[in-house]
């Protein structure tokens, strides 16, 4: 099935002021938070109960603030009825008035992003807009679809630049769109276009470039299932979800 990887980073925002708001948002649709608990060194997947495909609310593992950023992973599948997290991505950047970043890589084959500020959205991608669609999109449909990197201008740390940005996230589909190398499909005519671009090695590559995880370093959360990935799981809290209905019956 390939990676899926779905996570939010937000600026220049505490942690004590994200946990609040996120239970305000999740409350909404009908969940309760069930458990805040210190991450162990092994990972989400080391939590009591943990099940990442067949949870029955949602679980996010939340970082310190790291430079200008923290992090927000989404370490369960989506339950049924929670909020996709490009919605909680508007509603926390709303609620708290701080830019917000959602990123989710699906399948290893598309990487989309979400930037919002202050409730408003600034820009938002997809690597690959004819992924899901039986037939070739318009002119219309594409551009409609297409990035503007400009909105992270004053995101960008020093020495990088928009056009170093646009140049990454136009690599594949959309280099292949603007110089017109697509069949009557929508897919890229060389062969070297027409194989799948590894978009956990873009995710990475963008989150570098941004520094999400606060450092130079290399943007470890692309893979953050991956037991290997040198995340410091340890400075992470866990906050756990139940149905509201499900949790009353418990105690009563």
């Amino acid at each position: 099935m390939g990676l899926i990887s779905s996570v939010l980073h937000l600026r220049d925002v505490e942690r004590d002021r994200v946990i609040p708001t996120l239970d305000a948002i999740l409350q909404e649709t009908g969940f309760e938070r069930d458990h805040l608990l210190t991450v162990s060194a092994g990972g989400p997947h080391t939590l009591p109960e943990f099940d990442p495909t067949a949870a029955p609310g949602p679980c996010y593992a939340a970082s310190p603030l790291n430079g200008r950023w923290l992090t927000l992973i989404e370490a369960t599948w989506p339950a049924t009825g929670a909020v996709h997290l490009s919605k909680v991505c508007s509603r926390i950047s709303s609620a708290l008035s701080c830019y917000a970043l959602a990123l989710i890589v699906l399948h290893n084959d598309v990487f989309f992003y979400n930037l919002d500020y202050m409730g408003k959205a600034l820009d938002g991608y997809n690597s690959n807009p004819q992924y899901f669609e039986q037939k070739r999109l318009s002119e219309v449909e594409i551009e409609a679809q297409r990035h503007r990197p400009e909105s992270f201008a004053a995101l960008l740390p020093s020495g990088c630049t928009v056009d170093e940005l646009r140049s990454l996230l136009s690599r594949g589909w959309w280099d292949a769109h603007d110089a017109g190398r697509l069949d009557e499909d929508g897919l890229p005519l060389s062969e070297d276009e027409l194989k799948p671009f590894d978009e956990e090695v873009r995710m990475r590559a963008f989150g570098s470039l941004l520094q999400l995880h606060g450092s130079a370093g290399s943007y470890p959360y692309a893979t953050w299932g991956d037991t290997r990935a040198s995340i410091d799981w340890q400075s992470f809290l866990a906050i756990r979800y139940l149905p509201r209905q499900r949790l009353q019956r418990a105690r009563s």
